[in-house]
């Protein structure tokens, strides 16, 4: 069975980890090759560790336990693995049958040696679940990259979606891959659009367009995107965007009206949002998750680094990058960060209240301003932390 967008049904791959756990009287779960939990049964006294149970709750490995897995060659067998118990890691012994399709590992299907081990002849019988499985993921790879293609497409524009050829009643470009978005079910036709970017936690980034209610709380458009961006990556977000609907598709390709604001277009939603990310990476105290609407001043940075970078070049901002050490600038920075509260910033950078004292005696000397003048200080705050995001590299989807 298959979903709507063609992704493979959540309830046939829960069946199959049901089939997995009653053939080897043991509680099964389903990865992907990522880590992130697809599926898993219900497990009594004995067939949960620390691993288990925090994958369940997460719904993703940790990097160590990852780690500890993969050495054991999981990602490139193509017969069962039995992993080793490891107590410092709280890891209890288990076995990995991998979930293989066309000649790729496409998941894993994971289980907890019982007391009394796993069974051979029933490890045997598993195998065949493994490769039904990998065909169900396999078919949902397919179809994720076909999204992202047509997402580039909406976005950047395009003459193939996600690699496909376009049908002879198609139009390549924007129109062509929203209409071919909305008939997989991945957008309303009628709802407004966020354009989000994500990078992941290896530093892949990839961007994500979504429909969200029509007059939405800015909170609850915070939450919906939140729910793409999994543990350990940061994202920005742009929106909502007026749907590029039938009535109004001609705009989609002119780029008027469609975007986050009154006359701007997808590409310069995505544009923004790649903004909100690179604010997000660099003032990791505003994100993880930032919206273009909750910038303030960093939207300036829309005018291009070029722009940005002539109205810091000159300023204390810039004398002070020049001149001192990485310790130095994020010292003022914390220090400006915390509204020139002392006994924050010492907390925060974990020194002495006269090392802070100090250091901010050797800032105003590089840079020559008095930072008891508000004026001086503000001129500096923004000139250091809009070199911040400028010094992040703009995304490049993965």
């Amino acid at each position: 069975m298959t979903s709507a967008t063609g992704e493979s049904d959540p309830r046939a791959l829960q069946d199959l980890v049901d089939d997995v756990s009653d053939l080897l009287q043991a509680p099964a779960t389903l990865e992907d090759t990522g880590f992130a939990l697809l599926a898993y049964g219900s497990h009594g006294p004995d067939g949960v560790d620390q691993v288990r149970a925090a994958s369940i709750l997460r719904k993703t490995a940790t990097p160590a336990v990852r780690s500890y897995f993969l050495e054991h060659g999981i990602a490139s067998a193509t017969a069962p693995v039995r992993i080793p118990a490891d107590e410092s890691r709280q890891i209890a012994a288990r076995v990995c049958v991998p979930v293989r399709a066309g000649g790729r590992t496409h998941g894993y299907f994971w289980v907890v040696e019982p007391t009394a081990g796993v069974d051979a002849a029933s490890l045997v019988r598993v195998v065949p679940l493994a490769e039904r499985a990998g065909v169900l993921l396999a078919r949902r790879a397919g179809v994720a990259d076909e999204r992202a293609g047509l997402v580039a497409a909406l976005l950047f524009g395009g003459a193939k979606a996600g690699g496909r050829p376009m049908m002879d009643d198609e139009e390549p470009g924007p129109r062509a891959a929203w209409r071919r978005l909305v008939a997989l079910g991945e957008l309303s036709p009628q709802e407004p659009l966020v354009v989000a970017v994500v990078r992941e936690a290896d530093g892949t980034v990839r961007h994500t367009v979504l429909s969200v209610p029509a007059g939405a709380a800015p909170d609850l458009i915070a939450r919906r995107v939140a729910r793409q961006v999994p543990a350990g990556a940061v994202a920005g977000f742009s929106g909502p965007c007026p749907p590029p609907a039938e009535t109004v598709g001609s705009q989609v390709d002119s780029g008027v009206g469609v975007g986050a604001g009154a006359g701007v277009g997808l590409p310069a939603a995505a544009v923004r949002a790649a903004t909100a990310l690179r604010t997000a990476i660099a003032r990791p105290h505003l994100g993880p998750v930032l919206s273009w609407d909750d910038l303030g001043f960093y939207r300036v940075l829309e005018q291009g680094p070029e722009v940005v970078a002539a109205l810091i070049a000159g300023t204390p901002a810039a004398r002070l990058r020049e001149r001192a050490d990485a310790d130095l600038i994020r010292t003022v920075l914390v220090w400006l960060d915390s509204g020139g509260n002392a006994a924050r910033t010492a907390a925060a950078l974990s020194v002495h209240r006269q090392t802070l004292y100090y250091r901010l005696e050797r800032v105003e000397q590089l840079t020559g301003v008095d930072l008891d003048e508000g004026e001086a200080r503000l001129g500096l705050h923004l000139g250091l932390a809009l070199s911040e995001v400028l010094a992040v590299a703009p995304p490049v989807p993965g």
